[in-house]
Parts: structure tokens; sequence; C-alpha cells
């Protein structure tokens, strides 16, 4: 398939598309990462699209990013800087992945990832991953916080929340609506404010979800 860029999208010199890709109406691909007193900032590295990804109208995608092979940026949707995006991943319902996120292959994003979380492949995201903002008195840049890391095939449902440095096990389902502050096991549970228990013990279908057996525990 041959690739089209739309004349009224955005591409900055420091820009590279891959063989096949589309770009949508009004993308805006390789945004320097914010304005510094009304001016884009000039620093920064290349933004690769890999090759016969669809990007659709109305997308940003940061400076430094990297999007594998394969993608789907759907419309409305933003990437910001220096973001991996693995190949075969779909960014979709106006998702959000901020600046550093580390992203593995085949990923669906419908919700927000914070900066410098990490995720493994498989892993579908529908709520928010976030961080703790112990000080907000802070200026907005000077604290690093911890991020979540989502080992490979975690789902994380509408509206749930994960928050500062959880380590999610692979396989461990987040129900909708979730507040969850520490670490899940693989193959858990995860619902209400930090209710934790083993697929196994779940009263409901669930239990017996593909999504837990095609990991043979």
């Amino acid at each position: 398939m041959d690739g089209r860029i739309d004349p009224t999208a955005r591409i900055y010199s420091w820009v590279r598309v891959g063989e096949g890709t589309t770009i949508g109406e009004f993308s805006v691909i390789g945004k320097p990462f914010r304005l510094v007193h009304g001016v884009e900032e000039d620093a920064g590295g290349l933004t690769v699209l890999g090759t016969q990804c669809q990007i659709g109208c109305h997308v940003v995608i940061g400076r430094g990013t990297v999007v594998g092979d394969d993608c789907v940026i759907d419309n409305g949707t933003r990437i910001e800087s220096d973001v991996t995006l693995g190949s075969e991943c779909l960014v979709l319902y106006g998702g959000q992945i901020c600046n550093d996120a580390r992203l593995g292959n085949r990923c669906i994003i419908g919700g927000f990832v914070c900066e410098r979380a990490v995720l493994g492949g498989n892993c579908r995201v529908f709520g928010k991953l976030v961080h703790k903002q112990l000080d907000p008195t802070n200026g907005w840049d000077d604290a690093v916080e911890p991020s979540p890391t989502l080992e490979d095939d975690v789902f994380v449902g509408f509206d749930a929340l994960a928050i500062g440095p959880v380590v999610v096990g692979r396989n461990a389902y987040i129900c909708a609506g979730a507040i969850i502050t520490k670490n899940v096991p693989a193959y858990s549970v995860a619902y209400g404010i930090n209710r934790i228990v083993d697929r196994r013990d779940w009263k409901g279908p669930l239990s017996g979800s593909p999504f837990f057996i095609k990991g043979k525990r």
C-alpha cells in the first residue's frame, strides 16, 4: 500500500516516515516538547514512524518519538515526546501517551499513560496510569516521580487508576473503576480500592476467561 500524507498535516523536518504510512488531516508529527516563552523548543531527536502505519486526523506525535511498524494511531489521539511504541499497537478513544513512556508490541491504549511508564507486550489500558503527585508545590518539571510498570498481557479497565510505582504482573486484570496503589501479582483480579484476589478465587465468569487460560495458570 502506498502511503499518503494529507496536505493539511504538519510534518516537521526531523520526522522520518516509513513506507506505506498514511497521515490524516490536520495532524502534527514531530511536535517539539513544549512552548517556551511562546517559542517551540528546537532540541530533541528524530521522530520515526514505522512502515504501514495509519495515522488518523488531528493526531499529535511529539519529537523524538518512535512508532513501530503496522501501528494505528486513531483520530484525536496524542503521543508526546520521546515515547517508544512497539509494532502493531492501537491508540484510540482519544488516548494519550506521555513523555518517555515505553510500550511493547500489540498494546491497545484508549486511556492515559503517564510519563516514564513501562508496558510490556499485549497490554490494554482504558483507565489511567498516573503519578502520586506527593508534593504539588514543586515546579511542574522539577520532580521526577516513579511510574507504573505493567508486565505482559495486562488489562486495565475503564476509569481504573494505577498510581505511583506499582508493578502489575502478567495476565493481571484491573477492573473498571478500581484504584490501585500497590503491586498486583500475576494472574490476579484487582477491584475496588486495592482489593486483589487470585483469578481462581474470583466469583464470576471472569475467572474462566481465555485472558487467564492462555497464560497456562
